[in-house]
């Protein structure tokens, strides 16, 4: 393979933080090379640099042996360098052909939109990609999955050679995940290079040729795939050895605590369960099962039709979020950017902001600060939250870090019940143990929990009982001596319907 892309000593220092320090990377032609760091590492930083958004203090980088200097975005996709982030960037009203080529539409004349040619142009690429997806459905009434491969679409367009893929599967399901990984591995089968992003280690092992390891700001190894093993790119990327992956023990169960009773609305068909104190209650179902769905309605944050919520066996009214909190009810999103933190406040702030009432004083429209400084301090400590202070504003916090604020924000709240929906997407494996530990030591002080997961492996390993959901209906329930990946399966295609 010939190199197509080579960075040699790449640094970049934030006030504060030195993000890269001295990196090198190298990608062949026809190559997909994973890239692999927790939260933090500087994984981000680097592909923002090849990509162009951001300059480098120092260090050099190469395109097909010639050097080059981005300044902007624009001179490293005129060098074949395209991107796909993790929170994509589609425009749900156009059309999918309007998706792939917005910004660069072809012309009929220097006015006129060629729109034939466009749609023409975009099934060639959605069949390059064996995508069938008709190019002039607007892109709202595509799966999660079809959208990203919109946007892999939109990066052949522009004649990619290097394409930058990062966490692209977060948001998918397995079968999806095992179909992206075809089309990747297509790609490179093509001569394209391929840089990819994901914490899921099994995904790497199915995608990648060769890996390399980042850990705070420096390269730390870089080897063929044939060569690693799960132990030693943990070990590596978090520069010690985590024996208790799912740290799970006993923990006595008490009474119930929550329970629903045949919940009903657009998208829920008659679900009921219970979930006891110190129990984890798994949740599982494939993209579109109605899993949000369920959590948002017990929550308050959907409308029910019908059904029953009760807490320690009495029946509670849920119309709203002001309503699940004051029943002792909390709820940690799937989607922690956009429903779960206030990214432009600090991380005090986002501690305070489910009850900040609490904080005020006089009329209730002056915030006692000092007693929200040491609220913070407090849940920094607990949590171990990385972070210079609490005034640090929260969006500049890794992954691993932004979840653990949400998590300490609803658990100011007292909660007898948490529902944490996906609570270690996105986040490395450092950062998924401590969570894992957190909702141990949660249950160890008698709280319920119900987790809704996408990976089969959290489910198994990490709940005690665990409910699948299919189409709006729970079509099965398993407890640990059932818990089988085929079993799960089998239920989440409504098998056990």
């Amino acid at each position: 393979m010939s190199e197509l892309l080579k960075l040699k000593g790449i640094s970049k220092e934030f006030p504060g933080v030195k993000a890269l320090q001295n990196v090198d990377l190298e990608l062949n032609r026809g190559e997909v090379l994973a890239l692999l760091g927790e939260n933090g590492a500087g994984k981000s930083t680097l592909l923002k640099i090849i990509s162009g958004v951001y300059l480098p203090d120092a260090g050099e980088i190469y395109v097909d042996g010639e050097k080059k200097n981005f300044k902007i975005p624009a001179d490293a996709a005129a060098e074949g360098i395209g991107i796909i982030y993790q929170e994509l960037s589609y425009y749900d009203e156009l059309t999918v052909a309007e998706n792939i080529f917005v910004g660069k539409l072809p012309k009929a004349n220097r006015i006129k939109v060629d729109w034939k040619e466009m749609n023409r142009r975009a099934k060639e690429i959605l069949a390059r990609l064996n995508v069938q997806i008709d190019p002039r459905a607007l892109v709202k009434t595509l799966s999660t999955a079809e959208k990203q491969l919109v946007e892999i679409a939109k990066a052949l367009a522009s004649d990619t050679k290097i394409l930058i893929m990062d966490e692209p599967t977060s948001a998918l399901n397995d079968a999806e995940v095992k179909s992206l990984i075809e089309q990747t591995r297509k790609l490179a089968g093509e001569g394209i290079g391929v840089i990819f992003i994901s914490h899921r280690l099994e995904e790497l092992f199915a995608v990648a040729d060769r890996i390399q390891i980042m850990r705070d700001g420096k390269r730390i190894d870089s080897f063929s795939m044939k060569d690693a093993t799960p132990e030693k790119l943990v070990q590596l990327m978090v520069g010690r050895e985590i024996k208790d992956m799912y740290p799970k023990g006993e923990i006595k169960k008490g009474d119930v605590v929550l329970e629903v009773k045949h919940l009903k609305n657009k998208t829920l068909k008659d679900i009921s369960f219970s979930v006891r104190a110190g129990e984890i209650l798994g949740v599982f179902g494939l993209m579109g099962a109605g899993r949000t769905e369920m959590c948002k309605a017990i929550f308050g944050a959907s409308k029910l039709q019908e059904g029953e919520i009760l807490m320690h066996g009495k029946p509670v009214k849920i119309h709203s979020v002001e309503d699940a909190k004051k029943a002792k009810i909390a709820y940690l999103p799937n989607d922690r950017k956009k429903e779960g933190l206030i990214l432009s406040q600090s991380v005090k702030e986002n501690f305070a902001s489910a009850v900040i009432d609490r904080y005020t004083k006089g009329k209730g429209f002056i915030v006692d600060k000092k007693r929200v400084d040491r609220n913070a301090d407090k849940w920094i400590k607990k949590l171990n939250v990385s972070t210079p202070s609490g005034d640090t504003v929260v969006e500049t916090l890794s992954g691993g870090n932004q979840q653990k604020v949400v998590v300490g924000k609803w658990l100011e709240t007292s909660p007898d019940v948490i529902i944490l929906n996906e609570p270690t997407r996105g986040i490395d494996v450092g950062a998924k143990v401590e969570i894992y530990k957190l909702i141990e030591e949660l249950c160890q002080e008698g709280m319920a929990v119900v987790m809704v997961s996408s990976e089969q492996a959290e489910v198994l390993s990490l709940t005690d009982r665990a409910i699948v959901l299919c189409e709006g209906r729970l079509t099965g329930e398993l407890c640990c001596d059932d818990y089988t990946q085929e079993r799960l399966m089998e239920y989440a295609i409504g098998g056990g319907a």
